[in-house]
């Protein structure tokens, strides 16, 4: 948790140092540009900048992203033999890999059982993946699978509510499939043949700008960033521009552009609509639940219908007013787009109110397993078992709450245990 009570995208440096990571062969191409002595140390103070920036972020995908460029920049310059210098480099990266996992262990392990469950996911369908945004919809089904296959793992303290597998990747293989990843390598050996095609100082760049990228996506998600995207369509566009290939050449130019100016509009339509929903939505978001409010989100259903916290909040919306048949209609479309520790226990708090007691406690005990360190569903299983009457599952999940060690420690967990331990008495 930061320190810190304002902290923007610096609360998660992936983003930050993606960005520099991108930038800085761009700082090289400039380097090459310019003449005079100052601008150049100027652009040698900013290469320094950024590479400390990165380093104080602490993004261990930054800093070996900045090496492997660094390697191919200084490959002509190390006065070794090529099979010497491919096994220093290769040495320096793997001692650059295990240094960064123990510069943050608990981290690299959380990531290690991600990429376990991943790895699960693809099994299932290797070839064709499991679809656009499976891993969201699906991950933490596995992860519970996981912890209930075995329940005394020493990740067990380490798993939480997962939204991206940290490889971009592993993303490609569970949504595509080994297709999809076939396809992706193809581009990428196209992109290598555009430059040696045409190798020039601005395409040199390009490419660096992307291996950059692409190391980077071996430990992280940049892709998630907007910018990214941007650059990469950049440094894409500068590789293949001089390519001439005879689909684009049989293009009428007017043609292009009248259609591309379609799609550009019909694209900015759809972003006002959602922008706007987007905002209105956050107006009741946290309000009270009134006829005005559930008509609101009645409202914006047609626009929000994928989105699974907009389907989330308006699930809970409706259990506040005890409309228990709309509010399970709607945390069920949500299951559909998300698997989440939360959404399970909201489901059990649902299946609880309808007084179906075995449903719902499946319900929690899968929250349980999808993030073993928290409190709340073997909490809310304690009061379903004293709701029914249970006294011996009742005693006993309160004996397991109290012995659970604390992961981080907050003022819900002490009430928690505070109110356990007064019923045991």
């Amino acid at each position: 948790m930061s320190n810190h009570k304002v902290v923007g995208s610096f609360d998660n440096p992936a983003g930050f140092a993606s960005c520099l990571c991108m930038g800085l062969p761009f700082v090289l191409l400039c380097l090459k540009s310019v003449a005079r002595t100052s601008h150049k140390i100027g652009l040698y103070l900013l290469a320094l900048v950024i590479i400390l920036a990165i380093i104080l972020a602490e993004s261990r995908s930054g800093m070996i992203s900045i090496v492997a460029v660094a390697s191919v920049l200084c490959w002509h310059y190390i006065p070794f033999k090529k099979r010497t210098k491919a096994v220093i480099l290769v040495c320096a990266f793997f001692l650059l890999l295990g240094g960064s996992y123990f510069f943050k262990k608990d981290s690299a392990d959380g990531r290690l059982l991600i990429w376990k469950c991943s790895w699960e996911m693809i099994k299932d369908s290797p070839i064709y993946g499991h679809g656009i945004n499976s891993f969201r919809a699906h991950y933490m089904d596995y992860q519970a699978n996981y912890f209930e296959k075995y329940p005394g793992s020493s990740y067990s303290m380490l798993a939480d509510n997962i939204l991206c597998p940290f490889n971009e990747y592993l993303t490609v293989l569970i949504n595509f499939g080994f297709i999809g990843l076939c396809i992706l390598l193809i581009f990428m050996f196209f992109l290598l043949f555009c430059y040696y095609k045409h190798p020039r100082d601005k395409q040199w760049v390009a490419l660096l700008s992307l291996l950059s990228v692409s190391v980077f996506s071996l430990f992280s998600y940049p892709f998630t960033y907007p910018f990214i995207w941007v650059i990469v369509c950049f440094d894409v566009y500068v590789l293949i521009r001089k390519i001439r290939c005879w689909v684009f050449a049989s293009l009428y130019k007017q043609l292009f552009c009248i259609v591309s100016v379609m799609l550009c509009l019909f694209f900015l339509y759809k972003l006002y609509q959602r922008m706007e929903a987007e905002y209105t939505w956050d107006d009741v978001a946290y309000l009270h639940a009134t006829d005005e409010s559930l008509a609101i989100y009645e409202s914006l259903m047609p626009i929000l219908t994928r989105n699974p916290y907009f389907l989330y909040n308006y699930a809970v919306t409706l259990l506040d007013v005890d409309c228990l048949d709309e509010s399970l209609d709607k945390a069920l479309q949500c299951k559909v787009y998300w698997a989440d520790c939360d959404l399970e226990l909201l489901l059990g708090d649902i299946y609880k109110q309808r007084k179906e007691y075995e449903i719902s406690e499946r319900h929690y005990k899968k929250a349980s397993c999808m993030c073993p360190c928290r409190f709340m569903p073997l909490y809310r299983m304690f009061e379903l078992y004293k709701e029914v009457g249970d006294r011996e599952h009742s005693q006993s999940m309160a004996q397991l709450i109290i012995e659970k060690p604390i992961k981080v420690r907050s003022s819900m967990i002490r009430q928690i245990k505070y109110k356990v331990k007064q019923e045991l008495q």
